[in-house]
């Protein structure tokens, strides 16, 4: 998990980076994806990171970042020093009549001074494709 924050820091610290209101990914597992949300909590344990479970199904790794990106992205959008912005990465886990769909989403979560918290969103290929191997390695399909 480590190695994808500069991956996204380098695309989200821009000005104003375009918002894309769609998961970075979907898979299809044959059952719960327990292996999957086990996965996560346990790469999510480094210091800077809380892993949550924020219901039976949806599950999101928060992450400080490095002082410098904290910095940028605190000055150019109005943030704050007392609650400073994370990298979220969740996993929403929904069953239907094919076994269990999950989708995720990525983003930087910046609180702001004078209004609700933005989040930055920007599609990268090669976060694509580090959380398709992931869901391979649970045992998903990516869609």
């Amino acid at each position: 998990m480590r190695r994808i924050i500069p991956l996204i820091l380098v695309a989200l610290t821009a000005c104003v980076p375009p918002v894309d209101d769609s998961s970075i990914g979907v898979a299809r597992f044959a059952s719960y994806p327990d292996d999957l949300f086990t996965a996560l909590e346990l790469a999510c344990s480094s210091p800077a990171q809380t892993f949550l479970r924020l219901s039976e199904n949806r599950v999101e790794c928060r992450e400080y970042l490095p002082p410098e990106p904290t910095a940028a992205l605190i000055l150019s959008h109005d943030g704050t020093q007392e609650d400073l912005p994370q990298l979220v990465i969740r996993f929403d886990a929904h069953a239907d009549t094919l076994g269990w769909l999950v989708e995720n989403d990525v983003f930087l979560n910046v609180p702001r001074r004078s209004s609700s918290a933005l989040e930055l969103r920007e599609r990268d290929p090669r976060m694509t494709r580090t959380l398709n191997a992931l869901y391979r390695r649970a045992g998903g399909v990516p869609e």
